[in-house]
């Protein structure tokens, strides 16, 4: 796997964890799937799950393609970026349309 492939990897799941994390919290939940009730707790187990996976999984990725003192960095970078993405997806995607009458 090429470097910048490597990088790809890492920050897609780092993405995709915290994406998994932000729907195990209720409120984001309900702006993005189902306002009327909470996550089920099944799934909220399993989602946490596989979000650490993904976490060690791109730690795992970095350090190996990096070596551990730049791998670290990269992935601590990546953490960085895909949480800030991913709380901007989420307030992007929750805000209510602006175009709609306020009255």
């Amino acid at each position: 796997m090429s470097d910048a492939w490597a990088m790809v990897t890492v920050f897609g799941l780092c993405g995709l964890a915290f994406a998994g994390l932000a729907l195990t919290v209720g409120r984001h939940w309900g702006d993005l799937v189902d306002r009327r009730r909470d996550p089920p707790r099944r799934l909220v187990t399993r989602l946490r799950l596989a979000a650490a996976l993904c976490l060690a999984a791109a730690l795992s990725v970095a350090v190996r393609h990096q070596g551990v003192g730049f791998g670290l960095l990269l992935w601590t970078l990546a953490l960085s970026v895909a949480a800030l993405s991913v709380a901007a997806g989420i307030t992007a995607m929750s805000r209510p349309d602006r175009t709609a009458d306020p009255r």
